[in-house]
Formats: structure tokens, C-alpha cells, sequence
């Protein structure tokens, strides 16, 4: 039981994103497993399937090839705890009870740090598990347990950071700069994401990535960042024909499927016809992936300012340029093209505008 939640909850913190296109390489696990499992499972990071080996005498095998440096994981239909491990053409063999992998160095390396970083995970779940219990407790108890959770997750972070830093000539740390790049620092994200390390460009670290230009691109007082993107009807346009022209605009990431940035649409339309006549502009950067939906709710909700798409969801240019990972998101662009506000939702967006129009 333990194993299979922890393979989910490892699977939930991971990072899916699309791997860039290489050339793939042969692999070929072999393994062992205690009496009793029937079946070992070769999984994606966030345990979408990918293989299925029926159990022989105790051993399974898996055989395929997929992109250098693609990491896995093998769950069984026991108790098990996963076992991660890295494509790279090597040959593996896994001890799925004792949680083992020998093959190459680098799998092994990967091996030895990921039990460490495991035996963490598997007290914070239980950490978790005893303050879930705890709903009935006195305060007191449950303030104790939440410092003691915090504690052990704590521990889990630094112990990550130390396989990043210790790991700079390798693409183990791509792992788990996926897992933990959300609790990071800036100057932390910078300092792992140095174009020398041989993980920084890992698929994998593209949410840190995003979380660093986010930040360079939106910081107020930053000039904003062109970009192009096609309107309602094919044609490509650059945000800078709309954008630092004298006038502010308002550039708002959402789209047609994100039921918070529909909501908001009725306060955003309602700003733009009270200050549209005095110069004010938005400029829409949806992230939707199919030209109907995106038409669609444009026209229903009468949403009569500039739009503009590449139909990517995600992988939009508006995400990648300004590090989008959520939305609604906006920025207040000033007539000079200076970033002066950014996320400005309900009142907050008739307050500014009030103060830059004065009514």
C-alpha cells in the first residue's frame, strides 16, 4: 500500500512536460521481485503506463527504446516501493524488494541518491498522515505536528538541493529540480539553472525556466517583451503594434477553458467600455488549443478588443516568453511599454485605472 501511494504523491510533484525531439536509444531492465507480485509496471513520472511485464519466476523484464535521458519509473502489484531510473542506453537490472539498480554509473548514482531522497518522502507521508488524523486534536498538538511536517519537508528540500548541486555534470538533477522548483528562490532557480550545468536544458526543467523568465519578463519597471501571434482570422500581428504607443494596455493571458478567467471577463469588459474611449486597450493572449472554442467565447461574451493565439495551450508563445504557468494572469503596460501593475483582478483593476484616469 505504502508503495503505491508514494509512487502517486511522487507522481503528483512531478513535472510532465513534452520532451524535446532526439533521437531514441534501446533499453532493456531486467529485474527481481519478493513472492507474491505478479506484475511489474514501467511508467511515465506521473505513472502514466507505458509497459506491463507478467511476472516469471520471480523476474520480469522490459525491452523498447525511447529518448536519451528520458526518466521512468517501475511500480509492481506489491508492496514495493518505485524505483526511478534514466534511459541512456545501458543495460539495468532492478531488485524491486530492496528498491536496487545496477547498471550504469550514472543509473546507480541516480539510484543511490533517490533511496535517500525516498526514506524522506516516505516519513513527510507519514508526517502528513498523522496530522490528517489529527482534526479533533487541541490546538496545541496540531501546531506541534504542522512544525513537525514542516520539518521533514524542509529536510526533503535541502536534501534535493544537494543532489542538484552535487550533480552539475549530469542530468540527475533535472529529476528533482522538477519536483521542488516552485519552493525555490530566484537567485536559487538562477543559480541551478547556469547554461554550463549539463541538466539545464532537460526537458524537465522547463517549469524552472518559465519560473525565471516569469520573473525577469513581468517585474514592474521592465520594458515588456515582444512577441507574434495570429488574430481571430490567421493573420500574424507583434504585440508591439499595440503596445507603447502612448496609450496603456492591459495584456491578458487567459482562455475559453479557464472557468476563473471567464468569470473575470465581465469586470474586464466592463473597465474597457468606461475607459476605452480615453486611449485604454487590451490585447488578449489566449492560451486555448482549438480556434472554435476560442472564437466562440470571444463572440458570446462580446469581448470586442484586440485577440491574439497561436492555438499551443502551454507551449503558447505568451507562456514561454513570459513564463505564463497559470492563469487568468495580466500586466498593465504603461504608454511607454514599461510594465507598471501586474495581476490587477476585480476592483483592483477599476482602482488603477481610476488612478491613471481620474474617474
Amino acid at each position: 500500500m505504502m508503495g503505491r501511494l508514494l509512487a502517486t504523491i511522487l507522481g503528483c510533484i512531478c513535472v510532465f512536460l513534452p520532451v524535446k525531439a532526439q533521437d531514441n536509444v534501446a533499453y532493456s531492465i531486467k529485474g527481481s521481485v519478493p513472492e507474491g507480485v505478479s506484475s511489474v509496471f514501467l511508467n511515465t513520472l506521473r505513472n502514466e503506463p507505458i509497459d506491463t511485464a507478467l511476472v516469471e519466476n520471480g523476474t520480469f523484464s522490459f525491452q523498447g527504446s525511447l529518448a536519451m535521458n528520458t526518466f521512468l519509473t517501475l511500480t509492481d502489484d506489491g508492496d514495493d516501493l518505485p524505483v526511478n531510473l534514466l534511459v541512456d542506453g545501458s543495460p539495468l537490472e532492478v531488485n524491486m524488494e530492496r528498491g536496487t539498480l545496477k547498471g550504469s554509473r550514472l543509473n546507480e548514482r541516480l539510484n543511490k541518491a533517490d533511496r535517500k531522497i525516498t526514506d524522506l518522502t516516505i516519513d513527510y507521508m507519514q508526517d502528513q498522515m498523522e496530522y490528517a488524523q489529527t482534526s479533533q486534536w487541541r490546538t496545541e498538538t496540531r501546531d506541534s505536528l504542522r512544525r513537525v511536517m514542516s520539518a521533514t519537508y524542509n529536510k526533503l528540500v535541502v536534501e534535493m538541493k544537494n543532489v542538484i548541486r552535487a550533480n552539475p555534470d549530469n542530468v540527475i538533477p533535472a529529476l528533482y529540480l522538477s519536483q521542488i522548483y516552485n519552493t525555490l528562490s530566484i537567485e536559487e532557480l538562477k543559480e541551478f539553472l547556469n547554461d554550463s550545468h549539463a541538466y539545464s536544458s532537460h526537458p524537465l526543467c522547463i517549469g524552472a525556466w518559465r519560473m525565471v523568465n516569469h520573473h525577469e519578463k513581468t517585474n514592474i519597471g521592465t520594458r515588456f517583451t515582444d512577441l507574434t501571434e495570429a488574430d481571430t482570422v490567421g493573420v500574424s500581428h507583434k504585440l508591439s503594434e499595440y503596445v507603447g504607443h502612448g496609450n496603456y494596455v492591459l495584456i491578458d493571458f487567459w482562455a475559453s477553458w479557464c472557468a476563473p478567467c471567464m468569470s473575470e471577463m465581465d469586470n474586464v469588459k466592463a473597465n474597457y467600455q468606461k475607459y476605452h474611449s480615453k486611449g485604454f486597450e487590451i490585447v488578449g493572449l489566449s492560451f486555448d488549443r482549438g480556434r472554435q472554442p476560442w472564437i466562440n467565447a470571444i463572440e458570446s461574451h462580446g469581448l470586442n478588443w484586440v485577440h491574439l493565439s497561436d492555438l499551443k495551450y502551454w507551449n503558447s508563445e505568451a507562456s514561454i516568453v513570459y513564463g505564463i504557468s497559470s492563469i487568468p494572469a495580466n500586466l498593465l503596460i504603461d504608454g511607454n511599454g514599461i510594465i507598471v501593475a501586474t495581476d490587477l483582478r476585480g476592483a483592483e483593476l477599476g482602482r488603477r485605472l481610476k488612478e491613471i484616469y481620474g474617474f
